[in-house]
């Protein structure tokens, strides 16, 4: 009696440290989707594909859950999130987050741009890097993900700008939460960096920039370089003080022959 007591204390021990162990070293969501995407690059026309972006899911499921599952059956190869999938970042809401994905778009990579609603120590270990880049040769398309969540543009994202620059595709994307303070946009807009930004993709061919943050849709044509705002993902619509239409929406990038459009589509 006493050997199987101590053999079934010695099982749980092992069972709680193994439980442990995997939870430490599950993949973040963003390495499970950067494995599903390689797998999708593989299979897509280099002629014709589409992906989706995406903001500001927080404290509305059920209506992210309609989002998400519209922007799904478009098929795109992956969905770019613009950051603030949930009010606090918590581990609890993290997981939630996740849950929802896996249930409602099972299947389709994901990736997220941080946003100022996260929880940067639960983010870094659940979602993902804070900022990263999705490329593909045979596309030929980059996009180009960075963190001014903290309402700037710091040194260390411009060196990583310039970087991933150098190398520029055909297609090139930027994505970052908190959009430019522009002569429309001037308020929850970010100031430092804004101007750097704007001289550095100056004449680079760049096809458009995504940003979130400000719940509804915009866009603006700077430099000849289309700015969008999707941040309408489930999160209180904003209905003054922002030029815009205040809607429930997702963009689809499409790229047919090497040329980007961008639709917005709008979810009752």
């Amino acid at each position: 009696m006493g050997r199987q007591k101590t053999l079934l204390t010695v099982l749980l021990l092992l069972t709680l440290v193994l439980s442990a162990f995997s939870h430490a070293g599950a993949a973040s969501l963003f390495e499970r989707s950067a494995a599903e995407l390689e797998t999708r690059l593989k299979k897509a026309s280099a002629d014709d594909y589409t992906f989706v972006v995406l903001g500001d899911s927080r404290d509305n499921d059920a209506v992210f859950r309609k989002v998400l599952a519209k922007a799904a059956a478009y098929q795109p190869l992956f969905i770019l999130h613009l950051g603030d999938y949930s009010s606090t970042g918590s581990i609890k809401a993290t997981e939630q987050f996740l849950s929802l994905l896996l249930k409602t778009a099972p299947g389709v990579p994901v990736f997220v741009v941080p946003g100022n609603h996260e929880n940067m120590e639960v983010f870094l270990n659940r979602i993902g890097p804070l900022h990263f880049t999705l490329e593909s040769k045979r596309l030929g398309l980059k996009v180009i993900a960075l963190d001014n969540s903290n309402y700037q543009l710091q040194k260390g994202e411009f060196d990583y700008l310039q970087e991933q620059l150098q190398g520029k595709l055909a297609t090139t994307f930027l994505a970052m939460h908190v959009p430019p303070k522009t002569s429309k946009w001037d308020w929850h807009t970010f100031s430092k960096g804004a101007a750097e930004l704007e001289k550095l993709i100056a004449g680079s061919g760049i096809d458009g920039i995504f940003f979130a943050h400000v719940h509804l849709y915009a866009r603006e044509e700077i430099n000849g370089i289309p700015h969008i705002i999707s941040g309408g993902a489930g999160a209180p619509l904003v209905r003054l003080r922002f030029p815009g239409e205040p809607v429930y929406h997702f963009v689809v990038v499409r790229v047919k022959r090497g040329k980007a459009s961008m639709e917005m589509v709008s979810v009752d």
